[in-house]
């Protein structure tokens, strides 16, 4: 039974969700020094509906991008990947995408603490979660975020 739950779980993960994924980051800093950080990429569960896609920036291959990425029988870069292969290419490039999003809804918490002569500092700046999709062109993958 289970195993028949978790199949159509991954089924259905594959007809809904082609091309959306979900990017989330946490940064902390104490007395202005950078302590955590955090960058998160996951497949979307569900297709968006009623969203519109705006575009947000393009990534370029490396080359190791380029010998890792499926061709077509043209010899161009085959767009119809499957999901787990664009999540690896993701994941290969997450600073960049963290660069993409900043302009993003993004939370900021700044904690000052004073005990006579002594102060300490403590900053948190979350991007809150994104829906966004790829898509793969011969030079560049393009991001399109999910408004």
């Amino acid at each position: 039974m289970e195993r028949i739950v978790c199949l159509l779980i991954l089924l259905s993960l594959r007809l809904f969700a082609q091309d959306e994924f979900i990017f989330w980051a946490e940064l902390s800093s104490k007395n202005y020094i950078l302590f955590h950080q955090s960058q998160n990429l996951s497949i979307a569960m569900t297709r968006s509906e009623g969203f519109v896609d705006e575009y947000v920036c393009e990534l370029g291959y490396t080359p190791e991008d380029l010998r890792r990425l499926p061709r077509t029988g043209l010899g161009l870069v085959d767009g119809s990947m499957s999901k787990m292969e664009k999540l690896a290419f993701l994941n290969s490039h997450k600073d960049a995408l963290s660069e993409c999003f900043i302009s993003a809804k993004i939370s900021v918490k700044d904690l000052i603490r004073t005990d006579l002569l002594e102060a300490q500092s403590e900053t948190y700046v979350k991007i809150l979660p994104l829906r966004f999709s790829v898509e793969f062109g011969e030079n560049v993958a393009t991001i399109f975020l999910k408004k």
